[in-house]
């Protein structure tokens, strides 16, 4: 017996708040994996790049794991790359460009939720039974294992053309700041304005109670504004549905900061860094105004 896909992480507890995140989002999806390495044409896993005003932290030759979907509502995009060399063990025994899995992310996040704090993840597609994912989280300290073999199921490859933008500022704040900021307003509205200029961030909505506005500016560790264009200046600003936002808040525990990205007319990239694995983008069309 021998494993196309073999992989192993310590990170897994991060895997398992990006997936249930992400179920709440999708019902299903294709988990695109590639070699350790890739070729330079093949040019599917890096392109990346209009998700955001610049993408050069990753290594143009490092495969991995890769996920791209947009949600049954039409609004949200999804995309999230774990990277093969932050994996413990990441093997590809393919001569294949990639191998897709299509998986129920309900069924994949029931696996997960048996998972310890400190378990370790091995994922393995046997290659005599390339229909099912086998997940197996391990405890050495309390001498457990738990195996799951999920079906996997056929899932139409969709395309996405997304054109390249630029946006004027990139926008860090503490994720739990962010959090907080979502929850406070979905108290009392179901839609948030969210407004930047060079040097603050401004949250607004109006409810029954009438309206609503945090102002927040920068702080050393707390909001940082850069501004990305010549026009330093600029005010941008979008109206979005909380309800989404507070799903994409479940990524919280991810990493200490959350980055924005927010140009007018155009829908908000919410980014957060997946432990030392990789990074999630969720990407919110803005809303109508009532």
């Amino acid at each position: 017996m021998g494993y196309l896909i073999e992989l192993k992480t310590t990170q897994a507890i991060a895997i398992k708040i990006v997936v249930d995140a992400i179920n709440s989002l999708l019902t299903d999806a294709n988990f695109d994996f590639y070699p350790y390495y890739i070729e330079d044409e093949d040019k599917d896993i890096n392109d990346t790049e209009n998700l955001e005003y610049d993408n050069k932290e990753y290594q143009k030759n490092i495969g991995g794991i890769v996920l791209k979907e947009v949600n049954k509502t039409g609004k949200i995009l999804v995309y999230m790359r774990l990277d093969s060399d932050k994996f413990d063990i990441y093997k590809y025994n393919s001569n294949k460009k990639k191998i897709t899995l299509g998986i129920d992310i309900g069924n994949l996040s029931k696996c997960l939720k048996c998972m310890s704090h400190f378990d370790t993840m091995l994922w393995l597609v046997d290659e005599d039974d390339i229909n099912k994912l086998i997940i197996v989280l391990e405890s050495t300290e309390r001498k457990e294992k738990k195996t799951f073999k999920i079906n996997l199921m056929d899932i139409d490859e969709a395309t996405y053309q997304i054109d390249p933008i630029q946006f004027p500022y990139s926008i860090s704040l503490p994720s739990q700041d962010f959090h907080k900021y979502c929850k406070d307003m979905a108290a009392s509205t179901d839609k948030i304005e969210i407004k930047a200029t060079s040097n603050k961030l401004i949250f607004s909505g109006k409810g029954e109670i009438g309206n609503i506005e945090f102002e927040v500016g920068e702080t050393n560790g707390g909001l940082s504004i850069i501004s990305t264009t010549s026009n330093s200046n600029e005010i941008v600003q979008g109206l979005f549905e909380l309800k989404f936002l507070l799903i994409f808040t479940k990524c919280t525990n991810l990493c200490n900061q959350v980055i924005l990205f927010l140009k007018n007319d155009y829908p908000i990239i919410v980014t957060y860094q997946i432990a030392a694995l990789g990074e999630i983008k969720l990407v919110l069309s803005p809303s109508k105004s009532n």
